[in-house]
């Protein structure tokens, strides 16, 4: 087909009015049947189609011509006057005003016959009839006849074309719209192609209303925006003015500036009222379209960021735009008002502005763009958490060392985790200022917590450091690591410094690996140890895989080790304890081959690894942020797939601690980072330890140790230890399984304390009655089916864990709930997976006690249960308490939500009880 370049330049002439054959056919049978002597045949074609050069009708031959040009038609005309035989068709592109009086006047009827619309469009779908219906849209018919060039209709089903799919084919070949979709989100993905904008804009105004009004209805309110923008030329806007309703409509109830705004807004939309449902549904519309957008081209999401906020200034709503859920300033927006409230929680130390400021960074996290941001949403959360632990936590007052060493262990060192965590800052100068206060408030209360610990660990050293909370790092092999090896093979991996606050961000990485913590029965927590003194590695380290308080260099630690006469005694014979330092481990960064092979070996009872990551970033620049995760301390992720495919026991511990660089002083006389000989007598951050635990490197057992973080005796580095203070002593001895669970040790509840949650106040543990467990050996072996079933809670529990008993008290409707027969019914009804009473009691209680809503961790917390089982009891719980479907137990999010007035009405308690 060759179409003419004049033609196509004149508007509403559809390359599917050229007639085909049978349209020829078809007139010149009309023709004859009026005039049989009749020998000329005019018709209008925009382009030439591949016609026969002849076509014979009613027995008489005519001749087919392509005219594009009057010059043409002329001569053809005159050649069939000359001639008597046979007849012609004259094709043109032309019109008759083009071609003159003189010449239609030639033509039968002086009339240049047209293809019909209608035939035209039945030729366009194949199709052999129209709906009826269609009759009265000759707009759509004609919007049809004038799709893209190089675009056609697929055949119609059942041969007829109806009106819904003539919409549906307008929608999609002619405007652009996929598969017809009128809803907002297609119109606003519809807008970010200028040449479908540029098609609604060339329709004529009948066919542009009928358009609008039809997806309007189709679509809802927002559709009808949409469309509205881009009838006035404003559709490239409509996605930015979308994300703008986000802000102006953001709020249930707009303040007068936004009720301004809003009107400024229409302009946008054509002069066309913006209502609230409307703005709010082309709101959420717009942040989907976005958010793909966002995911799919940084360069296109910033362009159109950009024109919302430009579209916010105009209509003076950018003081707003922490209602907008999507666009990059209302993030800075979210972190701005955060920041502040954090400046004044800090100032107050009242518990309702630390409410107010954890409540606004969920706000800010809860933003669509937080996740491009997220070390600084992480930042920012760490900084809520301290504002709730100054607001909600009183200064401890420890009397010993086992108050003072558990105080650190469950709140010390997850306050500075937190504190490490915004020593970074951030760019936005309101929010870096806000942790600069929050630092300052954070370090006195801990400089004053340090100075009361050095007291009492001065006293308990010299008392001969009785008790075992903590227990000193030489005894760890014979106390901790012995009896586990008498039940399983284990890997012993000692992190070189290896803070209490390092180790909560690590094991966080470390479960994800597959490992599951265990504390001991009997004991609300994780074991913890005590650094020798001075803290320094050829020391303390020496004493830990030693099992005996001494000083040495690596030659010294293996030997000690394996010649351990405990470990000896728990190894199997000719496979005697293994000691793997630096060199032995391999460059990396998979493991050698030796470490590999032994610790595979099921023979080999006990492994010991010495890594020393955690002391040597602390040797690096304080201009690096550090990172803890296994993944990111070489090898170790390597090393732990490597235990866990063996089936061992993993006990993770340091030889000491650290503090952090934070802005520290330097101080002469030292002989380590932060310890110095016994004279002179100590100064005021220092304290004067001698006798008991104390052994220097080189043989002194009389030594000053600095317990603030703020001086220093050594060049500025990342970090430094052989100090006095909680950081530096006291280390975690953390034991965890990939599968096997040793007498007397039962998965780890959350550790984190409410403040780290949110909450403003402890949760009570409720820990349910578990029966003993029985020794490893005699415990029966769970069917694949059995492990896989976590809501078999009671069963799996009862049989696996040991907890110490409480009786558990709640409201009389308790003792009603549970003798109901109504409950006994659902019990049946659950059959083997119905939970016990006892935890379904339990989960209840705690759930009663916090007003019905409860954070997983915080319930896990409240129940002496691990998180990753708590989902099977609350879907088992779910299956005996939400009769006929009621959501009286439910999810939602991160929280777990009781609805008690639901279910007293369910299981008819009455309101009484």
């Amino acid at each position: 087909m060759e179409a003419d370049p004049a033609a196509q330049r004149r508007p509403g002439l559809s390359p599917l009015l050229a007639p085909e054959l049978a349209d020829i056919e078809r007139a010149l049978d009309s023709l004859l049947l009026k005039d049989e002597s009749a020998r000329i045949l005019a018709m209008r074609s925009p382009i030439r189609r591949a016609w026969p050069e002849a076509v014979e009708r009613h027995g008489r031959r005519f001749c087919i011509a392509w005219c594009p040009s009057e010059l043409e038609v002329r001569e053809r005309l005159d050649e069939v006057e000359r001639n008597d035989g046979e007849g012609l068709v004259v094709v043109t592109p032309l019109d008759a005003a083009t071609l003159g009086d003189d010449i239609v006047a030639r033509f039968p009827r002086a009339r240049l016959d047209q293809t019909d619309r209608w035939s035209a469009l039945r030729g366009a779908f194949r199709a052999r009839d129209l709906d009826p219906r269609l009759r009265a849209y000759r707009w759509l018919a004609d919007l049809l006849l004038s799709r893209p060039a190089g675009h056609s209709y697929p055949p119609v089903a059942g041969g007829v074309l109806d009106l819904e799919s003539a919409w549906r084919a307008a929608l999609d070949v002619v405007l652009g719209l996929p598969d017809g979709r009128a809803d907002a989100t297609a119109l606003l993905d519809w807008t970010l192609d200028p040449a479908g904008l540029d098609r609604f804009a060339r329709l004529s105004e009948e066919a542009r209303g009928a358009v609008t009004g039809r997806l309007a209805a189709d679509g809802g309110l927002a559709a009808g925006l949409v469309l509205a923008a881009a009838a006035v030329g404003r559709g490239g806007d409509a996605l930015a003015a979308g994300l703008a309703c986000g802000v102006v409509f953001g709020e249930p109830d707009p303040p007068p500036a936004l009720r301004e705004a809003a009107i400024r807004l229409e302009p946008t939309f054509g002069g066309v009222q913006v209502k609230p449902e409307a703005g709010r549904a082309l709101a959420e519309a717009a942040r989907r379209v976005f958010d793909r957008i966002a995911r799919e081209s940084t360069a296109a999401a910033r362009a159109i960021e950009s024109r919302a906020a430009a579209i916010l200034n105009e209509i003076r709503a950018v003081e707003a735009a922490a209602l907008s859920p999507a666009l990059h300033i209302g993030l800075e927006a979210r972190l701005d008002d955060a920041a502040t409230a954090i400046s004044r929680a800090v100032e107050s130390g009242q518990s309702d502005d630390a409410a107010i400021a954890w409540r606004l960074t969920r706000h800010a996290d809860r933003h669509d763009r937080a996740k491009d941001s997220q070390g600084r949403l992480e930042r920012l959360t760490m900084a809520a958490r301290l504002v709730q632990w100054i607001a909600t936590r009183p200064v401890l007052s420890w009397r010993n060392m086992s108050e003072a060493a558990t105080g650190y262990a469950t709140e010390g060192s997850f306050v500075d985790r937190a504190r490490h965590a915004i020593r970074s800052g951030d760019p936005l100068p309101s929010m870096a200022a806000a942790y600069a206060r929050l630092g300052e408030a954070v370090m006195a209360r801990r400089e004053e917590e340090n100075r009361t610990f050095a007291k009492i660990l001065r006293e308990w050293n010299s008392a001969g450091a009785q008790g075992d909370i903590p227990i000193p790092v030489e005894r760890v092999l014979t106390n901790i690591v012995v009896p586990l090896a008498k039940e399983a093979p284990i890997l012993l991996l000692v992190l070189d410094g290896l803070s209490l606050a390092v180790w909560r961000a690590l094991a966080d990485t470390i479960g994800k690996l597959g490992w599951t913590e265990l504390i001991q029965s009997g004991r609300s927590g994780l074991r913890l140890a005590a650094a020798a003194l001075p803290s320094v590695t050829n020391v303390s380290r020496a004493s830990l895989l030693c099992g005996d308080l001494t000083r040495g260099d690596q030659k010294t630690e293996r030997t000690g080790f394996t010649g351990h006469k405990q470990l000896v005694a728990a190894s199997r014979a000719g496979h005697p304890p293994r000691l793997f330092h630096k060199v032995d481990i391999g460059p990396g960064p998979e493991l050698g081959s030796e470490i590999r092979s032994v610790v595979s070996d099921p023979q080999q009872r006990i492994v010991g690894v010495v890594h020393n990551a955690v002391d040597a970033q602390l040797s690096g620049s304080d201009q690096l942020d550090l990172t803890w995760t296994a993944e990111g301390l070489r090898q170790v992720a390597a090393l732990l797939q490597a235990a866990r495919d063996a089936g061992r026991i993993l006990v993770v511990t340091g030889d000491h601690g650290h503090v952090l660089d934070e802005g520290t002083v330097q101080m002469g006389g030292g002989m380590g980072d932060r310890w110095r000989s016994a004279v002179p007598p100590p100064e005021d951050k220092e304290v004067a330890l001698s006798g008991g635990r104390v052994l220097s490197p080189g043989g002194e057992t009389s030594i000053v140790a600095a317990w603030s973080e703020k001086v220093r005796f050594a060049a500025k580095r990342g970090g430094y230890h052989g100090g006095a203070s909680p950081q530096e002593i006291l280390v975690p001895v953390a034991v965890l399984t990939a599968g096997i669970r040793p007498t007397g040790w039962y998965e780890a509840p959350p550790a984190e304390p409410a403040w780290w949650r949110g909450a403003t106040e402890q949760v009570t543990k409720l820990a349910v009655s578990m029966a003993a467990a029985p020794p490893a050996s005699s415990r029966p072996h769970l069917t694949k089916s059995q492990q896989a079933d976590l809501f078999m809670v009671g069963q799996h529990m009862n049989a696996d864990q040991e907890s110490p008993r409480r009786e558990i008290v709640g409201p009389t409707w308790f003792d009603s709930l549970f003798a109901s027969s109504t409950y006994s019914a659902q019990q049946r009804l659950a059959g083997r997976v119905a939970p016990k009473e006892e935890l379904v009691r339990g989960l209840l209680a705690a759930l009663h006690e916090r007003g019905g809503r409860m954070t997983r961790a915080g319930l896990s917390q409240a129940l002496a249960m691990p998180t990753f089982r708590l989902g099977g009891l609350v879907s088992a719980a779910r299956r005996v308490l939400n009769l006929d479907q009621a959501q009286i137990l439910r999810d939602d999010g991160d929280d777990i939500v009781l609805d008690e007035a639901l279910l007293k009405v369910q299981f008819g308690l009455g309101d009484d009880q």
